[in-house]
């Protein structure tokens, strides 16, 4: 694995919210139809709020359980959600998850759709251990995808990653931003301190 630190923003430093920091990071040129596009995976069991957050949202959104659910596990099921930086949710998201662990970034080419990214991120739920026994993956937990990633082989990386450009989320200490990005040999992980994030 290689890591790499940053500096993002460089330049005079203003005091920025956890929100506005991020936003600030994700969407740097606004959210123009022709740039990237930023999915947030969320995990419903995280926090009783979350259900009522995706409510009524506007947003594109797909949960990754397939069948028919009981409300108790939708509403503790992993979401994906097509975030946008003017969105109701965002904020709430951003501001209360971020630290705590209940998501995790994906950034995808602007012709990469929502559907593409559901069909994928549901072949990653379950993993099969040494002794042949199926395991739901969470991957969606920071805490989870980061040890995991730079582990992957290139092979691994081009399963894990699929349509997906680059993975993000929270460092250790939630005052940074880690990417994930596939290379020739696995993945390397960059860790990134936007500016007014580590003041919030």
């Amino acid at each position: 694995m290689r890591t790499t630190r940053r500096a993002c923003r460089a330049g005079r430093r203003m005091m920025f919210s956890t929100v506005d920091a991020l936003i600030a990071h994700l969407w740097p040129d606004g959210d123009p139809a022709s740039g990237r596009q930023v999915f947030a995976v969320i995990d419903g069991a995280r926090d009783p709020r979350i259900q009522g957050m995706l409510r009524d949202t506007g947003l594109e959104q797909a949960c990754l359980f397939a069948g028919p659910l009981t409300p108790a596990l939708q509403a503790a099921a992993p979401h994906l959600v097509h975030l946008s930086p003017q969105s109701r949710l965002t904020h709430p998201l951003f501001d209360s998850g971020w630290s705590d662990h209940w998501f995790v970034l994906l950034l995808a080419e602007p012709d990469v759709t929502l559907q593409q990214l559901h069909r994928h991120l549901r072949t990653l739920l379950r993993v099969c251990d040494e002794a042949g026994r199926f395991l739901m993956f969470r991957f969606y937990d920071p805490r989870v995808l980061r040890p995991y990633l730079p582990t992957c082989t290139r092979d691994e990386a081009d399963s894990v990653f699929g349509p997906i450009a680059e993975f993000a989320c929270a460092g250790e200490d939630s005052a940074s931003v880690i990417t994930f990005v596939r290379t020739r040999v696995g993945v390397c992980a960059s860790m990134c301190v936007p500016a007014g994030l580590e003041e919030s």
